[in-house]
């Protein structure tokens, strides 16, 4: 592989070159291999197929001399390939490149699936986010008892103004269906309770030409043929596309209620980190760049490291119980909800050590769990003193202390809104206060609100405020 792919490179001066490793065929324990390397190089004559692997023969000599090298790679390549049970040919079009096309059969050892792999060209979208769409009448029901898969999508649809509904688990999910009026689900798969599959198996009941798609960490190959045989119209892997997102969403929106997007309806959003927060960059286990990413934006990252700092003791605490009580379902669970949100804030390492007590939780292997789950516990527990800087923010001076009449609307208002489930209502009225200085209590009491409000915690938030 490494002579084909020095070659493409060799005899490409313009364009590049494509490595694709692919299962061509499974037949009892035995898969067969198929490796092609395409460039966009000068090509091979037909008349001159045979001679690429001759030895010391080199084609077009004129216009390779400057290419240094014997000329015995292919010939040694084929050789090898045969001894293998392989075939290694050419198929070429003189002047439009060459493909180099490879075949072997590999004896299968362990059909355990190995992990995801997630193409990604890195090259990150410059300048304001400017939607495929907009449509204020929509409304889209998202499922997922994790509270930062919730943010991060309800982040990602905020430029199309659609009205984006919430639900924590299945049976929440079923209530929300029978008094609203949803254009399309979006359903995780795992949750404790009813878990998707079930959920989408009492949607099909009474609603069988809904639009649903499944939201999964775990991805594997052949996963559109699963998830629609289970009822669900496709899936969409975490951490979620925001394009992909929105095309998707557009193919069940009706043409009358989606609008072209105007200038105003660009997300400008900061396209650097605050200077304030460049410290995140330093703290050991995150990869900002991977959390920006993941987070689907600067502001959402943000968002996120703060709804990752604020539940870092009720999720530990949830996962620890289900480790007590040998609750092995919900502790394999809440371990890939936590996967799911560590990858958010580009904390990779962490992310891939619940991915091993995930896997270990789905095979029932407990000795892993008892050799790991106190570990990862302390390393997950260890970012509670990591990001602790998120909460040394000392107090603005400079801002005008807030009016009593203001400050009394504010609470009118949040109260209203509570009991409608109005996230972005509240959201808009905590945003609003950030520009005054609060008497201490009700600045206290604004932080909680504002973290039980990321929690979908409605009913703690209607005690809290009276």
């Amino acid at each position: 592989m490494l002579n084909l792919l020095t070659n493409a490179v060799k005899y490409t001066e313009e364009g590049g070159l494509i490595l694709k490793v692919a299962v061509a065929e499974v037949k009892d324990d035995t898969a067969s291999l198929r490796f092609s390397v395409k460039d966009t190089g000068i090509g091979v004559r037909q008349e001159d197929m045979e001679k690429l692997f001759s030895a010391y023969e080199r084609l077009d000599e004129e216009k390779n001399m400057g290419i240094q090298g014997t000329g015995l790679g292919l010939d040694i390549s084929r050789r090898f390939s045969e001894i293998m049970g392989g075939k290694l040919w050419c198929e070429s079009e003189y002047g439009n490149g060459s493909e180099f096309i490879l075949t072997l059969d590999q004896k299968i050892i362990d059909r355990t699936g190995i992990g995801t792999f997630n193409e990604n060209e890195g090259l990150e979208a410059q300048g304001p986010y400017v939607p495929q769409f907009i449509a204020p009448d929509a409304d889209v029901l998202v499922v997922d008892d994790n509270p930062m898969n919730l943010s991060v999508i309800k982040g990602l649809l905020k430029s199309t103004k659609m009205f984006v509904t919430t639900a924590d688990s299945g049976e929440e999910c079923l209530e929300k269906l029978k008094v609203g009026s949803f254009n399309i689900v979006l359903l995780d798969h795992m949750m404790p309770g009813m878990d998707g599959l079930e959920t989408m198996a009492r949607i099909r009941e009474q609603y069988p030409d809904l639009p649903v798609y499944a939201l999964t960490a775990n991805s594997v190959a052949g996963g559109e043929e699963f998830y629609k045989s289970k009822g669900f119209n496709g899936y969409l892997a975490k951490p979620i596309d925001s394009r992909l997102l929105e095309r998707t969403i557009m193919m069940h929106l009706p043409d009358e209620i989606m609008m072209k997007p105007a200038a105003e309806d660009a997300e400008a959003g900061p396209e650097t980190m605050p200077e304030d927060m460049l410290w995140v960059d330093e703290v050991e286990g995150i990869v900002m760049a991977e959390g920006i990413k993941n987070s689907g934006g600067i502001s959402s990252y943000i968002n996120s490291l703060n709804l990752f700092y604020d539940t870092i003791d009720s999720t530990a605490d949830t996962i620890e119980k289900a480790y007590a009580d040998g609750d092995i379902r919900l502790y394999t669970v809440k371990v890939h909800a936590l996967k799911s949100s560590a990858r958010i804030i580009g904390a990779v390492s962490l992310s891939e050590e619940a991915q091993r007590l995930e896997d270990a939780g789905n095979n029932e292997d407990m000795g892993y769990i008892n050799a790991h789950a106190e570990g990862f516990m302390a390393d997950f527990k260890a970012f509670k003193e990591k990001l602790s800087r998120l909460r040394e923010k000392p107090e603005d001076e400079s801002k005008e202390e807030i009016p009593q009449d203001e400050l009394e609307g504010a609470y009118e208002a949040i109260r209203e809104s509570i009991p409608q489930m109005d996230y972005d209502a509240v959201e808009m009225v905590l945003g609003q206060l950030k520009d005054y200085r609060l008497p201490k209590e009700d600045a206290e009491k604004m932080e909680k609100l504002g973290r039980m409000l990321k929690l979908l915690d409605w009913d703690g938030m209607e005690q809290l405020i009276g």
